[in-house]
């Protein structure tokens, strides 16, 4: 594929470019396949809004078209939406890219995520800001690496929470790639103890030693899973279950708080008659005893816009996840749910009424992830808009005022 018209002329003529000295934030970023580097300068309105933003490449001509067209996409919108802006946005916004130049020069939607962190790390409001970064999902974003797994990294004023590990060490890899320092993790949650939310957890605890983790009790023991004739071992590694020993855990049958204003479930309890764990899953090796998954738990945040919700999979259901948690917080609205809902396998009823219920609760910002499935995440698209963003590994989200 050529170029395009419209990248030719955002090469040719690259609108904003320089630099900005006072700026509120700056990011950076660069491609070690190919040697990009790009470097981005906003301003902050008081309104929140980016009233300027400027940038310099050393690239080739994809690059500097990306970086022209993210100024025009982003220039004038709040933060909240300019977080949302992703590199594959600015390529469509271009009528395309060739296909070499996806991933190793469309950067610029990156660089600016990474200058809107750096303004809001250096807020003087910091203690009141949200921002959820996806260290690792089933889907690239850009340059990312993924793998059938899930890990979130949660800013939360001044606390930094690492939900769940992903299936391996790449949760290492992107995590750098991102500036995440997991070495100053105040905590770590596991949602429950399948091994693509717990495999990255002895590569994690090898940087984070000392760090506290939340995990139901039940999420060490033996889980598996029958797809065909033969079981297939899905729990915790023993590697993880190893790294554990020693550590700070907190057990979490029941709710507890992380810090005030971040809580998790605990054992959510199943109370309608449509929701299901979502597959074939069993505690033993002969797939004799099925596995209720009663380790599954679920986090949620009291932020500035309203209650946010953090899921792994939500193997007790979604809905009676957010129940569960309307019950104990006494919201009536929730402002956003971000995570994997499980819902691959899922009926047309099952995700009807899930789409009912979360209209119910006035939902603003829906993010599926993981083991949603495509079906359900373009029903999510088709029923709630703008309100349902796609993001992968790499995507970050600012849930702040």
């Amino acid at each position: 594929m050529l170029y395009t018209d419209k990248a030719l002329d955002h090469f040719m003529n690259p609108r904003n470019v320089g630099e900005i000295f006072n700026a509120d934030g700056i990011g950076e970023i660069g491609s070690e396949e190919c040697g990009d580097m790009i470097r981005v300068w906003i301003k902050v309105s008081d309104d929140k809004h980016l009233s300027d933003i400027k940038y310099k490449v050393f690239g080739c001509p994809a690059a500097i078209a990306c970086c022209s067209m993210m100024t025009e996409l982003a220039i004038g919108k709040h933060l909240d939406d300019a977080s949302e802006l992703t590199d594959e946005q600015v390529a469509d916004a271009l009528g395309g890219l060739p296909v070499n130049k996806y991933h190793c020069s469309n950067l610029a939607a990156s660089a600016l995520h990474k200058a809107i962190m750096d303004y809001i790390f250096k807020s003087p409001s910091k203690a009141n800001l949200l921002s959820i970064t996806v260290v690792v999902d089933n889907t690239p974003s850009g340059h990312f690496h993924s793998e059938h797994g899930l890990a979130l990294w949660i800013n939360q004023g001044d606390k930094r929470i690492l939900f769940d590990t992903g299936q391996s060490d790449l949760i290492l890899q992107n995590a750098k790639t991102l500036d995440i320092d997991l070495a100053n993790i105040d905590a770590i949650v596991i949602s429950h103890g399948h091994y693509d939310h717990t495999g990255g957890l002895s590569a994690v605890l090898g940087i984070a030693s000392k760090t506290k983790i939340y995990l139901h009790p039940a999420a060490t023991e033996p889980k598996f899973s029958q797809k065909t004739s033969e079981a297939k071992s899905i729990g915790m590694p023993d590697s993880a279950k190893e790294a554990i020993q020693g550590q700070h855990m907190i057990w979490t049958a029941t709710p507890a708080t992380i810090f005030p204003g971040i809580s998790v479930t605990g054992q959510v309890p199943r109370m309608n008659d449509y929701e299901d764990v979502g597959g074939a899953f069993f505690v033993d090796a002969n797939c004799e005893k099925p596995d209720e998954l009663l380790d599954d738990q679920t986090l949620f945040i009291e932020s500035t816009k309203g209650l946010v919700v953090v899921l792994g999979c939500a193997h007790s259901g979604v809905v009676n996840t957010l129940d569960y948690i309307s019950k104990l917080t006494g919201y009536k609205k929730i402002y956003a749910v971000i995570g994997g809902m499980h819902l691959l396998n899922a009926s047309p009823i099952r995700i009807t009424n899930t789409i009912e219920v979360f209209k119910k609760y006035e939902i603003q910002k829906i993010v599926p992830l993981h083991c949603t499935g495509q079906k359900a995440m373009q029903d999510f698209k088709t029923a709630f808009g703008d309100k349902c963003l796609f993001l992968g590994a790499g995507g970050q989200i600012s849930l702040s005022s």
